[in-house]
């Protein structure tokens, strides 16, 4: 039976329950389950994924192909019926398998929420493989839920002991790395040769999950699909550079590019001279920079409105136009309408929300509207004492979710 709860986790890694998974394995210790097909999630069970040539029917996306046994590199194609390149002996992908799958994008954001990851992380894709053929050994940046379907596979996994968590993209043994590999494999680059491998043998109905920085290769026992799931994390290094970027171009010297910095010897050096002082601010420049501000920018738009606090601070969008016109009252109260719409160049103007709210608080949207300024939560509350905070909270939400402001997602740079 499919989980009963709705539970993505749960109808992947069934009979071990989604507790017992996030406290064993993830992320960092490989799994593997089998069962009946039908424990599943849904997605997983439609029509859409019953073979190549149903999903062939309905897939518009993006196909990558190779041939495992001859061939080391995955190759990229569209506009290709995918039946005919499997038909051909090759093993396909079909790279994004959400869009065109019912029910697979809510099960994702589900599985998205049951790993505590942020919104889009977890992307679906097939994989199909005629007998024999699959891909050779490699590792990639992702961690991976792989999840038989038809016919049968053997994976051979190993950790890649000499590289925990790498961060970047695939690396593929005998090819070019990728540039970034470099600063993390400086004592040498990972070797599959003296790795442990151990064998798993897959079947309709069994999930493996493995960690990224893990050695595999495939091959089909008979004709192969397989869906897998990837998750996408960014590394703590990019999530804190991110926000380390949207603090420093704050400063008008930080924006300001280096000029001169390959030209004679006297450029060269004043360039230097100007690099070096703004390494030497450097860390009085990064105190404005914490560890719940990285972690608030990895929220979803609606978590970060659900945490909305007397710090949060919101900006005007300047392509928002309001308009305020008498109300027809309730119950005998005056009342106005607040009109907002979001203008472009290109496609014209747009209504956004239309709100009947109290003439106060339409002093409330009209500053707003009127404002160039970031401002934070308190200071519009400490402006308009008359309304409780939760009442500026939800006039906040409302006027972000129209577009009128833009809820601020970065740390501000203190001077």
């Amino acid at each position: 039976m499919a989980n009963a709860n709705g539970s993505t986790l749960a109808g992947l890694i069934a009979p071990r329950s989604a507790g017992e998974f996030l406290r064993d394995c993830w992320p960092a210790q490989s799994f593997v389950g089998h069962g009946d097909p039908s424990r599943l999630p849904a997605f997983l069970r439609g029509p859409e994924l019953a073979s190549v040539d149903a999903l062939s029917r309905v897939y518009r996306g993006t196909l990558r192909f190779t041939s495992g046994r001859r061939y080391q590199k995955m190759v990229g194609i569209d506009q290709v019926n995918a039946a005919s390149l499997y038909r051909m002996g090759l093993t396909v992908q079909f790279e994004d398998i959400a869009p065109f799958v019912a029910d697979a994008v809510p099960a994702l954001r589900r599985l998205e929420a049951e790993l505590g990851i942020p919104t889009g992380s977890a992307r679906a894709s097939v994989f199909a493989s005629p007998q024999s053929d699959g891909l050779s050994e490699h590792f990639d940046a992702q961690d991976l839920f792989s999840i038989q379907l038809k016919g049968t596979k053997r994976f051979r996994i190993a950790p890649v002991s000499e590289l925990p968590s790498p961060c970047g993209t695939q690396f593929v043994p005998g090819t070019e790395p990728f540039d970034f590999l470099y600063p993390q494999a400086s004592a040498g680059f990972p070797d599959a040769a003296g790795a442990e491998f151990t064998t798993v043998d897959m079947q309709p109905g069994t999930v493996l999950y493995i960690p990224r920085g893990t050695w595999h290769a495939t091959e089909a026992g008979g004709d192969s699909l397989s869906v897998s799931i990837g998750i996408y994390l960014p590394s703590a290094a990019d999530c804190v550079l991110e926000q380390l970027q949207l603090l420093l171009v704050q400063d008008r010297e930080w924006r300001r590019p280096l000029y001169g910095a390959c030209g004679d010897a006297a450029a060269r050096e004043q360039a230097a001279a100007t690099l070096a002082k703004l390494i030497e601010r450097m860390p009085r420049d990064c105190a404005s920079l914490s560890a719940d501000c990285v972690l608030a920018a990895l929220g979803s738009a609606d978590a970060r409105l659900a945490a909305i606090g007397p710090a949060s601070r919101f900006q005007k969008t300047p392509h928002s136009r309001i308009a305020i016109e008498p109300g027809r009252g309730v119950q005998g109260r005056p009342s106005n309408v607040v009109l907002i719409s979001l203008t472009d160049a290109n496609y014209g103007e747009r209504p956004s929300m239309r709100l009947d709210v109290a003439p106060e608080a339409a002093d409330v949207f009209r500053w707003i509207a009127e404002s160039r300024a970031a401002f934070t939560a308190e200071e519009l509350s400490e402006r308009f004492p008359a309304f409780p905070f939760d009442q500026h909270r939800q006039l906040l939400e409302a006027a972000t979710r129209a577009g009128l402001v833009r809820l601020l997602w970065f740390p501000v740079l203190v001077r």
